[in-house]
């Protein structure tokens, strides 16, 4: 090893050595030509002159315990010399099993994303037809891929994955939200206030910030707008867009947008693991695919829910690069909870319940089932059933699990009945 090359036993030899003949002899006396002498006062310990003027030669009388310190000399070099192969040896064990169990979840958390577009694709092909109870009952074992749903679980060997499916056909074009904004920015700062909880000042630097950072020209929108000069004065400079956005993540770079704006009250899920390792485990033994069971509500969340309030929701969960809309209309059988949650009238409790209901059987028109629901009323004009799909945009989230790794892909992809099209493809650990 390393530490080897870098000790020599020759200075602890010299050193021992030293060491005994200052312990060997009587204190002020030497050895010379065989014979102690006892030193002169004032004299040095350095040997007397011979017959023929060379120094009289220094020995040690009794060498007998310099044997014991030698080897003891030598256990504690070997002891540091295994104990540093041992410590490297281990560190190279878990690297390389770190290495490779991070390579089979990458791959686990690809077929993920594999299953889910032939699934899709499948779904296309062959819409999942109205059926009755009884034959949803007999289907529960069979997982529906389709969008909106709870994470999806499946493994196989000793490799689990989790997949959620979004449909982007439910959330606004923040291209052409922009566009219309940078007209009259009212509509995007009563949609942040309303969906994201933002007020005030904090509100209008969001919106003017978006405005100016998507538009060309270079005049600040407002009074808290922000363009090129503001961004390149930053510690860290970039500049401005000034264009259309090409990713969503984009609005990260913006004045004023936090992570907990863009992300939510549910905050940044790539950083946060569903699955437990009992989950995992049970997931693995049984084999299969496992759709997770909707979380209970604790006390708090189902006082919120009584009380009709919705939990503040994220810029990623309202505007998408991909969709061409410009005005909620939601596809009841697709959308998330979090894209339930932007209809008016819609509380948390609500949208669980109409998502277990389309579970059992998908809803055929806007008024099939749904009138029984809280303030249907209300939130029924945004809503839509739609029929005869072609091609579609879905942001697809798969993470693989292996022992203690995880890894996540993130993409986004164009599926139609017969081909697909993957537009962004990002990775990470979860």
């Amino acid at each position: 090893m390393c530490l080897l090359g870098q000790i020599s036993i020759q200075p602890f030899i010299i050193t021992a050595y030293k060491t005994l003949q200052q312990l060997c002899l009587p204190t002020g006396s030497m050895v010379c030509n065989g014979s102690i002498k006892q030193l002169p006062e004032g004299r040095s310990g350095r040997g007397e002159a011979g017959a023929h003027g060379v120094p009289a030669r220094i020995t040690i009388l009794d060498e007998r315990g310099i044997a014991l310190l030698l080897v003891l000399w030598v256990i504690t070099l070997l002891t540091v010399i295994c104990a540093e192969f041992s410590w490297t040896m281990r560190t190279e064990t878990v690297i390389t099993r770190n290495y490779k169990e991070g390579e089979q979840a990458y791959y686990t958390a690809e077929a993920g994303i594999n299953k889910a577009i032939v699934e899709l694709m499948r779904n296309l092909n062959q819409p999942p037809a109205a059926s009755t109870e009884e034959e949803s009952e007999e289907l529960q074992e069979e997982v529906l891929w389709e969008p909106g749903l709870e994470a999806i679980r499946f493994s196989f060997e000793e490799h689990a994955c989790e997949v959620t499916i979004e449909d982007e056909n439910n959330k606004l074009s923040i291209n052409a939200f922009l566009r219309e904004a940078k007209k009259n920015p009212t509509r995007l700062k009563a949609l942040l206030e309303e969906k994201i909880g933002l007020e005030g000042e904090e509100r209008d630097t969001v919106a003017d910030g978006m405005i100016d950072w998507w538009d060309a020209d270079h005049d600040i929108t407002g009074v808290n707008g922000a363009e090129r000069d503001y961004y390149l004065s930053l510690d860290e400079p970039y500049e401005c867009r000034d264009g259309d956005l090409p990713v969503i993540e984009e609005l990260l770079l913006v004045k004023g947008v936090t992570e907990q704006i863009y992300y939510g009250a549910a905050g940044n899920q790539a950083q946060a693991t569903t699955m437990t390792p009992a989950d995992l485990e049970e997931l693995i033994k049984t084999g299969g695919s496992v759709p997770e069971a909707a979380p209970e509500a604790e006390p708090e969340e189902q006082a919120e829910d009584l009380s009709g309030e919705k939990r503040n929701l994220g810029l990623v969960n309202i505007f998408s690069t991909f969709s061409s809309s410009t005005s909620f209309k939601i596809n009841i059988n697709t959308a998330s909870l979090e894209q339930l949650l932007l209809l008016e009238g819609m509380d948390v409790r609500t949208a669980r319940a109409i998502i277990r209901e389309r579970q059992v059987r998908r809803f055929e028109d806007p008024t099939d089932r749904l009138p029984e629901f809280k303030h249907y009323e209300v939130w029924s004009k945004d809503i839509m059933v739609r029929k005869g799909m072609g091609a579609q945009f879905y942001t697809i989230k798969s993470r693989g699990f292996v022992g203690s790794v995880t890894r996540e892909i993130n993409c986004t992809v164009l599926v139609s009945k017969n081909n697909f099209f993957i537009l962004r493809w990002q990775e990470g650990n979860a």
